[in-house]
């Protein structure tokens, strides 16, 4: 039997979301989180592999388990086998063909920044010390809306050939010294929402006179600006039909 849930988890202290050899990973601490309560192996499948030091508030994932749970207590359980850096909320029963993934139909992923030192978010916000036109930035942001090829902001590495990817909204918000960067999309590539909000400081700051339009059309990796921290980005949101 199928069953969906969401993940909480800062992942400061991890290699990112996949199974890996050389580093802890969200989704093997899952995966034996499951087995244990359960009492059989468990592979957890996730919408998204965020990489090492990126947070979640609500990503996606689904585990097979060989009976009809209950599913308050499985939850009690697998949180209480869990370290304090990662919880499960919202278990249900999916059908069969349901896919954590590709049954995906958004995802939303929000970027904070801060101006000055904070130290009560250290390892969650980008600290960016830099003068930066936040109104050059905020003009910026619009051209992102829409189906793009986002060559332009994929890190090399990735076996991902198609590039094109179809964003619902962009938007920046202020409160005080702190800035949220959020995107919407049907899907991302590797590291594009950095990448993306890299270049967009850059921008700011005068280090690129290209406007976002620009790197776009042209699709080279070189025009883009660097790909801001891990630490401050926080996959926000999966959208998936009829789940909540």
């Amino acid at each position: 039997m199928r069953y969906f849930f969401r993940v909480e988890y800062d992942g400061t202290r991890y290699g990112g979301w996949q199974s890996q050899e050389n580093a802890p990973s969200i989704q093997d601490a899952l995966s034996a989180a499951f087995g244990t309560v359960v009492r059989h192996p468990c592979i957890v499948t996730g919408a998204g592999r965020t990489d090492a030091g990126v947070h979640a508030a609500a990503q996606g994932a689904h585990v097979d388990i060989d009976a009809d749970i209950n599913l308050a207590r499985c939850e009690r359980s697998v949180n209480a086998v869990l370290d304090d850096d990662i919880c499960v909320y919202g278990m249900q029963r999916v059908a069969p063909e349901f896919h954590a993934r590709y049954s995906a139909l958004a995802r939303r992923y929000n970027y904070s920044m801060v101006s000055r030192k904070k130290p009560l978010l250290y390892k969650k916000v980008w600290m960016v010390f830099y003068e930066v036109d936040w109104d050059r930035v905020r003009a910026n942001i619009p051209t992102l809306v829409g189906t793009h090829d986002f060559s332009a902001f994929c890190a090399a590495g990735t076996s991902t050939e198609n590039k094109v990817c179809t964003v619902r909204s962009a938007s920046v918000s202020e409160e005080a010294d702190l800035r949220v960067f959020s995107i919407t999309a049907d899907r991302f590539i590797y590291k594009m929402v950095r990448s993306i909000v890299g270049t967009l400081i850059d921008i700011g700051r005068g280090r690129i006179a290209a406007t976002m339009g620009d790197i776009i059309a042209g699709k080279d990796k070189k025009a883009a600006g660097e790909t801001a921290p891990p630490c401050g980005l926080v996959l926000d949101y999966v959208e998936y039909p009829g789940i909540v």
